[in-house]
């Protein structure tokens, strides 16, 4: 059988020529509609932001931060075993879940390859943060910063992603308020993406009852699969835009923000600490491979490591 590598490698790079070629166009677009009558007029009545409701809390608190690293953290892993399934890489090890005790289940357990129990070790952990961030949000009055409250958001995020195209980014001032772009964003990836990766990556686990295998819609195998795929790849691409920009546009003051919970645009504590937290998930990607992650199986399951392949 011919190998298909070559061919893809071709379709990747014409597939990034294609998007570096539209992409300039559009940034050309941008800066010239921008400079007419009827751009300008468009900016000036929507400069890219909705003022939040009243007595809404500002700055960042220590939660948000940390639930924002554990999340970014745990998705390294959930993306990363995710495209080793996706790829059906063989595994090292196979784990079966031991049953008994609390754990205990009518149906015997299922074995799992070891990119597939670490996808789902990992995502309990994530759905933990989740769970965590959104009850905190919701207590704290910090979600009128994250939902749209207005319809008014909408022409100013159009306006908000014209100035992010035309380079000349939008006023912004995200210890009290992201402009309408980040709001539609933000709320999108939590209160739409988590859960469409939770609903349809629950439809594809062994923890499925087998009686709704049946289901049709967004919990049928087929569509459920592709979904997944689809938010999967929606996370890489937000996660790049979004480290992108936020060191691109006033990346002290944004680290200052987020990393050390400070309104500062000259420090670059926030900037040390976003280093040092990008170090410890640096290391973790290289401890944590497939042979740690069989070891970890072993405290909780029974483990069947593969013999490694000839050479």
């Amino acid at each position: 059988m011919p190998d298909a590598r070559p061919r893809r490698r071709r379709v990747l790079v014409v597939a990034a020529a294609a998007a570096l070629l539209a992409l300039a166009a559009a940034v050309l677009l941008a800066r010239w509609w921008r400079d007419t009558t009827t751009g300008a007029a468009f900016l000036t009545d929507y400069p890219g932001t909705v003022a939040p409701p009243p007595g809404t809390p500002e700055g960042f608190p220590a939660w948000l931060s940390w639930t924002h690293y554990l999340n970014a953290f745990f998705l390294l892993f959930i993306v990363s075993s995710g495209l080793h399934i996706r790829s059906r890489t063989r595994p090292i090890a196979f784990v079966t879940r031991r049953n008994r005790g609390l754990l205990r289940t009518a149906r015997a357990p299922q074995r799992l390859g070891i990119h597939t129990w670490w996808h789902l070790a990992v995502v309990a952990l994530w759905v933990v943060t989740g769970l965590v961030y959104l009850v905190l949000l919701l207590a704290s009055g910090h979600w009128a910063r994250l939902l749209p409250t207005e319809w008014a958001v909408v022409p100013n995020a159009v306006s908000a992603g014209v100035q992010y195209l035309s380079l000349d980014w939008p006023a912004h001032d995200s210890w009290r308020s992201y402009n309408s772009l980040q709001v539609l964003f933000y709320s999108a990836t939590v209160f739409v993406a988590a859960p469409l990766a939770l609903l349809t990556g629950l439809r594809l686990s062994p923890v499925w009852p087998r009686g709704w295998m049946r289901a049709t819609g967004l919990l049928g195998d087929v569509t459920a699969r592709r979904t997944h795929a689809w938010v999967l790849w929606y996370y890489l691409a937000f996660t790049v835009v979004h480290v992108g920009l936020v060191l691109l546009t006033g990346m002290r003051e944004n680290l200052n923000g987020m990393y050390a919970g400070v309104e500062d645009s000259e420090s670059w504590l926030g900037f040390a600490v976003f280093a040092a937290s990008t170090i410890v998930m640096a290391v973790a990607w290289v401890l944590l491979r497939p042979p740690t992650q069989a070891s970890i199986a072993e405290r909780v399951a029974d483990v069947r490591r593969l013999p490694a392949p000839p050479a």
